[in-house]
């Protein structure tokens, strides 16, 4: 009995005078002072995330910013003309952009206007001349990828929304 309240003194002893990280050392984990340094990369490492992610964000708004100024820039210019030979309209504004896509592969130079109940409409050609819009529009229904329910558009009647 002697001899266990001995071991037992001497290993509180022990305990007392080494702490912790000698018995966490003699079983090979970390000690003190390498959970200090692997929580001071943890939060480096979270640190330079939050920087990154901050840059991440600031490029996405800018490009979101470029795209939508890209899509003002393709609206309607009233200058431009009076008629408008409207291709298609379109409440999702997908299909309004593969048909402006499909125009310029075909090699022209179509306009996006907005109109106030929310439906894009992609004209193909620009006239001063309800006459010339006509002939244009006879003409381009000669297409394939031509659809049936061409119309006229002309500004004069507001709908559309008005560029800032």
């Amino acid at each position: 009995m002697k001899v266990f309240r001995l071991v037992s003194a001497l290993v509180v002893a022990l305990m007392l005078v080494t702490g912790c990280d000698f018995f966490r050392s003699i079983m090979g984990k970390p000690t003190s002072k390498d959970l200090e340094r692997m929580r001071q990369e943890a939060l480096e490492q979270e640190r330079r995330q939050r920087i990154q992610d901050s840059v991440d964000r600031a490029r996405q708004l800018e490009l979101e910013k470029a795209m939508k100024e890209e899509q003002q820039a393709d609206l309607l210019d009233e200058s431009a003309g009076r008629y408008h030979v409207i291709l298609g309209s379109f409440k999702v504004e997908g299909n309004a952009e593969k048909m402006f896509a499909l125009l310029g592969k075909n090699g022209y130079t179509p306009h996006r206007i907005r109109f106030n109940n929310g439906f894009d409409v992609v004209s193909v050609a620009v006239y001063d001349d309800y006459r010339d819009a006509l002939r244009a529009m006879n003409d381009i229904m000669e297409y394939e990828f031509c659809p049936e329910d061409v119309w006229i558009y002309d500004i004069r009647q507001n709908l559309h929304v008005k560029r800032q």
